[in-house]
Formats: C-alpha cells, structure tokens, sequence
C-alpha cells in the first residue's frame, strides 16, 4: 500500500500534499502549527479512523481525499463526515457509514483481520487496524491504545494475533451450540430417571438387566475405587516420610556415638573458629542447638533421638493397619457378587415397562460423550492457541528489547509487554521510544506492506544521535514511511545533508501558522474531487 495523494478542503479554502515518494517521507516545519498534524489526522480520518483533529479545527465543513495504490490498483477515497465514496479504475461505490466502509475494504482492498468480540467473529473498524501502523501526537497512552472505547488493548492483541497467522479457530457459537446441547441431553436424562426410578437403584441385581444401571453402579464403584486408591497411595507417602525421619534419626545416633574428644594426639575443634564445642541441632529450619561436647548432654541427646525413633516407628505401624484396612475395601469393590434367579425375577417386570427409557438413556449417554469429546477438542485447540500467542507475545517482546539493547547499549528501559501498566508510563524520549520499537517491530513480525506513519516522530526531545539510529532502521524497511517533526532554529536545513539523501523531504516552514488550507488550492481540489464523484 502506498501512499499518492492527499486532499483537504472544501470550495472556500484547501491543501494538496502529493509529494509523496516510496520511501522515506520526513514533513518538517521550523514551527509547530504549520499543518503537519491536520494533513496526517486528514488522512487517517479518510482511511476510516474516528476523528481526533485539534478542537479549534472544524472538520465537518471539510472533504478529505487520499489516493493509494495497492498492487499496482488505484484507490481514491473520499469522506465527509460519515459518508465515504470510494473510486478504481472500474466502479464508483458510495458508503452510508464506517461499518459499510469495511467490509467493502476487507472483500475487495484487502482483507481485515477478524477477531472475536462479544462472542462474535467481527471484521475489525478502521479505528483499530490502523493502530498496527500509525501514531498520533496527542492523546497518547502507554497503557492502552489509541481511542480506547468500544475496543480494549485485548482487541488490539488479538488483531495482532490474528495478523500473524494464528487463525481464530475457536467458533464461538459452534461452541455454544454444543454446551446447550448437552444441556438438553443431560436434562432429558434426568428427567427419564426421575420418571424411572429403578434405572437408577443402587440394588445390584438390576446391572444383570439395565444398561443404564449397569452403567450408573459402575460409575459410582469407579469413583470409590479411585478414592480408595488416592487415600493408599498417599498413606505410603507419609509411611516413607517417617522410615526416612528414622533412618535419619539412627544416622545422627550413630555419628554422635562416634564422637571420642579423649584422643592421646589432641582433640577434636572447629575448622572455621578453632572452637572445642561441638554442637547437634534440630532438623527444623530454626531449631535448637545443643552443646554435646560433654558425656551427660550426649547421653540426653541420644535418649531424645530414641524416644523419636519409637515415634516413627509406632507411627509407620499405625499407617501399615490403615493401608490394610483400605486394601480390604479394594478388594469388596472390585470383587463381583453371585445374583440368584430368583433376585432377578423379583424385577422383571418393572424393568420390562422401563426397557424404553433404558434404550434412550443408553442412546443419550451415546450422544454426550460425542459433545463432551467435542469439547475436549475445543478446549485442547483453545489451550494450544494461547500457548502459541503467548510465544508470539514473547517474541516481539524479545525483539523490541534486543534492538532497544543494541542500539543503546546503557539504557535502562526493558519492555515487558506492548501496553504498560495504568500505573506506570514512559516518559520523556522513552515513549517515543517506546512507540517507535512497537511500530518497527510490529512490521518485521506481521510482514505487512502498510505505510507506517508516525506524527512528530522526534516528539518529547528524542536525541539527534536517537533520531539518526531510528531513520536508518526505519529504512532497512521496504515499506513507504511518513515521518513529521517540527525543527529547533539550529536544525533548519538539517534533511537536506548528505548524511539524509535517503529521505524525501517535505518543509511545511513556509506555511502561514494555523492556516494550512488555502484559497489557491481550491480549484484544483475541487477537479479531485470532482473526479472522484463523476
């Protein structure tokens, strides 16, 4: 996509910018107010975006036109107020509002991304897309994006997201289909049981006739097993915790017995300190400390560690019973109990009236097993999409902080996500940094061909060494670039070195302040625009 032409004015008063080259475009003034602003909002609000023009500004008296090209097509539009016309080489096309405008771009442009928003797969506004590649002057957030109202930093995340090829696979009313669905299934169940009482008996006679019993009693065993078997499982956990105590306990016994301070070549001391006192402490984190240099105080120590192994061996007795007691349980819920005839005749013929109802319920169990296994699979997709969002979050995060390190070895910055907290901002040339990484680095990511359009990209006192590092990076890019800036008196003339012969520059100094529409410029506006209605 790149940009030709644009156009604003009425039949009073207008200004044509058509200067625009493939590359670099850098739109200076040696003053602010020169119109550099009202031509970059003139051409966003054309492309769809909701209007942010200063307030002194009254846009709604004007027409604003932008011709681009996208794969050698030529586009002309034109907006005023909320109506759009749109001309090519082979139609005209008039749109009523924003919502039209898109969908006519996404179908014949080319394709916006779509991304779920109020549980519905929705083509995103203007308003949003083109956060991807432009910035404003004013009204800047860190912790959010531009215009935040109807859509959130999510939304915007999302887009990205889906921008970059993760496709958003997860159909939301597919989803809720499925959900109600089992709803109604499991409600129908219910009610089939409710109405007969004996497919859901715990008697165990009727799992030899009833499927839906059969499979309720099973269900309901399952569940005790599995209790049962949790509770064994973590009964040798800690019956191995105290064998462990203990063999610790026996160890220390063992190496304080050793301890023989009575040796003929000298005597046993600290190797830190030099000190003759020798001590045993507890296994707590913050326990005590004995002295266990002298007889007496070792002979207490080791009675104590004794009393501890009796404990744990009492302890490891006590579980030995309790994991008894819970494998006998085991053993009667996975043995099979022998049913006499007669048991069974006893309820043939209230099983014989419910055989329906059990033939259902068997078909519904049937039928929400297949809508669970379809959930499951959503839920694997869905768990398995955010995985890979998360590696892409981290990736361009990654990116931001590498060339943010690489440009500027000594900065402190470190991105940790692309909005900041409401808390915190960047201030200073660190925003402009901030908004510059993003921008550079959300095209080497998503591959787009957009412009990438920054208005007073120097903005909050960015360095001239920063400004020269940002130009050259910005230039490795194949995408068309439109730069603004407004110049201090020492740097008028500054793009016109040898060192910027890369860059196309446009000088706004010689624009009357606050007066960038002209009376000169309006027939020549007025044979665009009256082009584009014909």
């Amino acid at each position: 996509m790149i940009i030709i032409k644009i156009a604003i004015g009425n039949d009073k008063e207008a200004f044509i910018e058509d200067r625009f080259v493939d590359g670099i475009n850098l739109i200076s003034s040696d003053d602010n107010n020169k119109g550099k602003t009202i031509l970059i909002q003139g051409m966003m609000y054309a492309l769809g975006n909701v209007p942010t023009f200063p307030v002194s500004f009254q846009y709604k008296d004007y027409y604003y036109i932008i011709e681009f090209t996208v794969n050698d097509t030529l586009y002309k539009i034109c907006r005023y107020k909320e109506d759009f016309i749109v001309k090519t080489n082979n139609e005209l096309r008039h749109f009523e509002n924003t919502s039209e405008f898109r969908r006519y771009w996404d179908k014949i442009i080319f394709n916006l991304p779509q991304i779920t928003k109020n549980n519905k797969n929705t083509i995103v506004h203007p308003e949003l897309f083109l956060q991807l590649f432009f910035v404003g002057q004013d009204k800047k957030n860190t912790s959010t994006i531009a215009n935040s109202g109807y859509y959130k930093k999510e939304d915007f995340i999302n887009m990205l997201f889906r921008i970059c090829g993760i496709e958003n696979s997860m159909d939301i009313t597919a989803i809720e289909k499925q959900k109600e669905l089992l709803r109604n299934y499991n409600h129908e169940r219910q009610l089939l049981l409710k109405q007969y009482k004996i497919l859901s008996s715990k008697k165990k006679e009727l799992t030899h006739f009833s499927t839906t019993n059969d499979r309720i009693q099973f269900k309901n065993n399952l569940e005790k097993i599995e209790k049962v078997n949790d509770s064994i499982t973590e009964l040798n956990k800690e019956r191995n915790r105290n064998i462990a105590r203990k063999i610790k306990c026996e160890t220390a016994i063992r190496e304080i017995i050793s301890l023989n301070r009575d040796l003929d070549t000298g005597e046993i001391v600290c190797l830190s300190c030099g000190s003759i006192h020798i001590g045993y402490k507890t296994a707590s984190k913050k326990g005590f400390a004995f002295d266990i240099t002298t007889a007496d105080i070792r002979k207490d120590i080791i009675n104590s560690i004794h009393n501890k192994i009796n404990d744990y061996e009492e302890e490891v007795e006590r579980i030995n019973i309790s994991i008894s007691d819970k494998q006998n349980i085991l053993k009667d819920l996975l043995s099979v109990d022998e049913i006499s005839l007669e048991s069974l005749l006893l309820y043939k013929e209230d099983l014989f009236n419910a055989a329906d109802a059990d033939k259902k319920i068997t078909d519904l169990d049937v039928k929400i097993n297949e809508v669970k296994s379809e959930l499951s699979n959503f839920e694997t997709i869905k768990n398995s999409k955010a995985e890979t969002e998360k590696e892409l979050l981290a990736k361009i995060l990654e990116m931001m902080n590498s060339i943010y390190k690489e440009q500027e070895p000594a900065g402190t910055l470190k991105f940790d996500n692309l909005f900041t907290k409401k808390s915190e901002t960047y201030s200073g040339s660190e925003q402009t940094i901030f908004y510059l990484l993003k921008m550079y680095v959300f095209q080497k990511v998503t591959k787009h061909k957009y412009p990438i359009i920054v208005d007073s990209f120097r903005s909050e006192d960015l360095s001239t060494e920063r400004e020269k590092i940002f130009l050259d990076l910005f230039n490795e890019l194949e995408n068309q670039i439109i730069f603004t800036t407004t110049l201090k008196v020492e740097e008028v003339g500054k793009y016109d070195r040898e060192e910027f012969k890369f860059i196309n520059h446009i000088d706004y100094s010689d624009h009357t302040p606050s007066s960038i529409l002209r009376s000169e410029y309006k027939d020549s506006f007025n044979t665009i625009l009256k082009d584009i209605m014909q």
